[in-house]
């Protein structure tokens, strides 16, 4: 059991890519899904495991949330009102990247914009 969870702990953090990819998702009333992701600044080497952990905790039913609360950028397909519109997104998961920060807020600052 040490070896599978030391395993999953070295995989996780191996690479020198430091900085969080929150992935997100809008799914409408007729299951059509737009995928997106914004990257975070991890100066904090935050795990995206222990980051989920901290955003499911601010998230409705630990997977949805309001885009505009939380200053998420709405996708363009979804800005006019329609008969499959839902104004929430779901959150899908963290990972790990190398891609240079596309929002300015820290790690904290993110996760704090979502509130329950």
């Amino acid at each position: 059991m040490k070896i599978s969870w030391y395993l999953f702990s070295k995989t996780e953090m191996k690479t020198d890519s430091c900085n969080l990819s929150f992935e997100y998702l809008h799914r409408d009333g007729g299951n059509y899904k737009i995928f997106g992701s914004i990257i975070i600044k991890n100066i904090d080497k935050i795990s995206p495991s222990k980051a989920t952990v901290l955003l499911e905790k601010r998230l409705i039913d630990t997977e949805y949330f309001y885009p505009k609360m939380a200053n998420i950028p709405l996708f363009e397909e979804h800005k006019e009102d329609g008969d499959f519109f839902t104004d929430w997104y779901e959150f899908d998961k963290f990972s790990l990247t190398d891609e240079n920060p596309s929002d300015a807020r820290s790690l904290k600052e993110f996760i704090n914009s979502f509130e329950n």
